[in-house]
């Protein structure tokens, strides 16, 4: 079994052109797998939310400097950590980009009393916006290898907050 971790990004404002969550690969020989990310929309006090255009995205030739650091969790404390991971958000990037799903998203706050789609974001099965590699053994994960990055990347729309999670395993 493939040591685990989860990444969780905990409340980031949204922004136009901004790295919500990013997980880069620096070593040589290391291979970082994406098993899952999902969205929460966390945001609790009223805003005018907005529509945002989100996109999951993986670059080549990648780089992340300046971005805020998130320390991802262990799902076993015997798992040794990968050696060269860059895990965060904001910053700036590099790399060339390939968009593998766009996401529409509410930034409006959630309400317990209406079942719009901002409720429904917080709902995990409707949340999950990449599953690649469970229950299908022919399906293969995200695989990060040497300067490789995976990241949800926020196209447009500056309203709310967003958590985010990003499983992976190393291998």
């Amino acid at each position: 079994m493939a040591a685990t971790w989860t990444a969780y990004f905990s409340g980031i404002a949204f922004a136009a052109t901004k790295n919500m969550a990013a997980i880069l690969n620096g070593h040589a020989t290391e291979l970082i797998k994406i098993r899952r990310i999902g969205l929460l929309n966390s945001q609790t006090a009223g805003v005018t939310g907005v529509l945002c255009s989100i996109e999951v995205r993986k670059y080549t030739g990648a780089s992340l400097a300046g971005s805020t650091a998130v320390t991802p969790t262990t799902h076993d404390s015997t798992n040794s950590a990968p050696t060269t991971i860059t895990v965060g958000h904001a910053g700036t990037i590099g790399g060339t980009p390939f968009t593998l799903r766009r996401i529409f998203w509410s930034s409006d706050e959630a309400a317990i009393s209406t079942a719009t789609s901002d409720e429904l974001e917080t709902y995990v099965p409707l949340n999950i916006v990449f599953d690649a590699g469970y229950g299908d053994s022919n399906v293969q994960p995200l695989t990060l290898r040497q300067n490789e990055m995976a990241m949800v990347y926020n196209v447009s729309g500056a309203a709310g907050l967003l958590d985010i999670w990003i499983e992976y395993t190393k291998e």
